[in-house]
Order: C-alpha cells, then structure tokens, then sequence
C-alpha cells in the first residue's frame, strides 16, 4: 500500500519550501536526461549566464535553480511576489469577494513562456525566464498557492492558508506552511551547493515520489496541458484536502496528514512529469532552429 510506504520512509524526516521545489526539478531533470538528454542540456546551457556569482553560487544547476526565485526575496526583491499564486476565492459561506488578480501565476507562465522561446530575446533574459518557470511549475502544483478561503473567520481571505493558524511543530504554525513542507515530510531546507550526499538524497526522494505516482498512474492528468485548469486541479484539492477536517487553531488529525501526504506526492510528482513535457514542447524547436543554423 503506498501509505504505508510513505510513512516509512518519511517518519523519520522532515522541506515544498526549497527542497519541495528542487524535488519537482529533479524529478523533470530525470525524467529529461532519460528520454530527451538535449533538451535537459539545451536547458541547462539556458540557465549558464546567470551562474556563479551572479546567483550566489547556489542556483547552477536546474535542479539547485528551482529556489532561485525565492532566493532573491531573501535579498530584497519583491516585486514579483504575486507572480507566484493565483488567489482563486473558496467561499463556502458566500462572502462578497474580489476579483482574481491578474497578475499571477497562469499569467506568469505564460509570459515567461513568451520570453523563453522568443528567438530575439537575449541569453540573459531567457535564464531568468527558465529559472522562474521551474519555480512556477513547483508553485502551480502547491494547492494552497491557487487557493484563498473567504468565510466569518477570514472575511478579507485567509491569505493563501498564511492566517490559519494551526498546531503542528515549532517550524509550522499556520495552514501554509503545514502544505509548503510537504505536510512535514521535506521541512528541512538541504543546503546548496548540494553536498554529494544531498545530491544522493534528492535521487533517493526522486526515486521514492516517482514510484508512488509513476506516469502511469497520472496518465489522464499528465493529458491536460492548460495551465488555467491546473490551478481548478490545485483549487480542488485545496477545498477537498486543505481546507477539509481542520479547523483553525486545531491540531491536524493523524487521518488529515495522511490524506495530505498522499496528495502532495501526488501534486510533486506530477509537477515534475508536466515541467519535463513542457520543456520538450518548448526547447525542442529552439533546438532545431540552432542546429539548421
């Protein structure tokens, strides 16, 4: 039974904080160097002119890159924090809401997109673009990141899960930071430059989450290529999982935590199988246009 299996392996660990994010990497730099080696090295030939000094000598591989973006919060780059979340309302009580913002993570993408793979673009903006996209797609699969609950407690919204105070452990004490741990199962951010021994780790959690959720298993949502209805994806299970059998200040339930565990296995395998494809789909012409060149 993959329960069982998950809580073996995790019950004695604890980070989709940085960890969270460079799992989803590495599952797509696996999934890239098994079937489609160019475009991984295309990819990583993208990610070169930002290396070394120039992003803290933490962010030169594409697995290790997937934090960058949180990375320049810590030094004072905000503005664009909006870009990773879409604030879709769950309103169960029917509260007067505001609109979506349109400046969010489905507007994101696409626009990192368009930077991507436009030909004029130059070298550095393109790395900045693929540096932020393999952060988007760690986000876009993170439920609380397409979720904001609306009701009497949280008349203005509960931000994403970031006013829900909940009891867990001394690290986690709201709702958001409970899911961006990965319900406590990757808690601790591995420092980078991985160490060899990290590096062995995040090919032993690659290996672990890709088993549980194969591609197979995720056929028919691996089928769906629209960013927009992967956030209705997240949204879904952030009010069946999230939001469903906890309560504000409460304690979550050993049934809760597995229940979560499960889906955000889920969610980071398939973040990592869709950013593969997606980098397929797009590096591949970029590929060719280079070669006839």
């Amino acid at each position: 039974m993959k329960l069982t299996l998950i809580v073996a392996l995790f019950g004695v660990c604890s980070a989709w904080w940085c960890t969270g994010h460079m799992l989803v990497a590495h599952i797509a730099q696996q999934q890239l160097l098994q079937s489609n080696p160019a475009v991984y090295n295309f990819a990583q030939s993208i990610l070169a002119p930002l290396n070394g000094p120039l992003t803290h000598n933490i962010a030169n591989t594409f697995t290790e890159t997937a934090c960058w973006p949180d990375d320049l919060k810590t030094y004072g780059f905000n503005e664009a924090n909006p870009l990773h979340f879409i604030d879709k309302p769950y309103n169960p009580e029917g509260m007067s809401t505001p609109p979506v913002p349109g400046d969010n993570v489905v507007w994101a993408i696409s626009n990192f997109n368009n930077t991507l793979t436009t030909p004029v673009i130059a070298p550095l903006e393109k790395s900045v673009a693929l540096r932020f996209l393999i952060h988007f797609f760690g986000d876009i699969h993170q439920p609380l990141h397409c979720t904001t609950l609306f009701d009497e407690q949280f008349p203005e919204s509960d931000i994403g899960g970031n006013s829900f105070t909940i009891v867990y452990d001394q690290d986690v004490n709201e709702l958001h930071a409970l899911w961006d741990s990965a319900i406590g199962m990757l808690e601790e951010d591995l420092p980078r430059p991985l160490s060899d021994s990290n590096w062995a780790y995040m090919n032993q959690l690659a290996e672990w989450y890709t088993r549980n959720y194969t591609r197979s298993d995720l056929e028919l949502e691996l089928q769906v290529s629209n960013v927009a209805t992967w956030t209705i994806e997240s949204f879904m299970l952030a009010k069946d999982y999230a939001y469903y059998g906890i309560k504000v200040g409460g304690t979550p339930s050993p049934q809760y935590i597995a229940e979560a565990r499960q889906v955000v296995m889920k969610q980071i395998a398939l973040g990592g199988y869709r950013l593969a494809d997606f980098l397929v789909s797009a590096l591949t012409p970029m590929i060719q246009i280079e070669h006839d060149y």
